[in-house]
């Protein structure tokens, strides 16, 4: 029982998330696309930059 409860869990946040968020990146014009992807870019180079300098210190 107590694994079945896990599993829906474990369902409802990844999967059915995952479905969700793209199903509505899908429906998205082309501009906002663009805003998305340069969201994620400035992440990834702060995270790049963080650990850069963390490795420096």
């Amino acid at each position: 029982m107590t694994m079945n409860y896990v599993k829906a869990v474990f369902k409802f946040l990844l999967v059915d998330s995952t479905v969700n968020i793209l199903g509505d990146l899908f429906e998205q014009p082309l501009i906002n696309w663009v805003f998305i992807g340069w969201g994620w870019l400035s992440v990834l180079v702060m995270v790049a930059s963080f650990i850069s300098q963390v490795a420096a210190l």
